[in-house]
């Protein structure tokens, strides 16, 4: 069953893209492996989940709009923290999905072709 996961271009990642990428790939559960996607309510800013969370059926039903990449918990607030930052001092508005706008795609892309990994 395909997952209803859609990429910002531009996305945010952590420290290790490289790795990050390959973990994206290699279709394993990843517990330091967190992904920052865009608010389920109106009270989140962003909402910061652990990968393996999208092996669970509710995930693979509900539409994800992944904005950022890292590993660990504590480098997934600090990007999080980042990204509504830039967010604010880019629009004024901490809100990340009016700062990001509609730029997803369902294929995560790389420089050298489109890079995706269905859970």
């Amino acid at each position: 069953m395909k997952n209803n996961i859609k990429w910002y271009r531009s996305l945010y990642w952590g420290g290790k893209e490289e790795a990050l990428r390959k973990s994206l790939l290699d279709g394993k559960l990843h517990p330091r492996l967190y992904l920052l996607v865009l608010p389920s309510n109106r009270k989140n800013l962003l909402d910061i989940l652990p990968q393996p969370m999208f092996f669970q059926e509710h995930y693979r039903r509900i539409p994800l709009y992944v904005v950022g990449a890292c590993f660990g918990r504590e480098e997934a607030m600090e990007l999080a923290g980042r990204i509504i930052l830039e967010a604010y001092r880019t629009t004024g508005s901490p809100r990340v999905d009016r700062f990001l706008g509609d730029d997803f795609t369902e294929e995560l892309l790389q420089e050298d072709g489109p890079l995706y990994r269905e859970w």
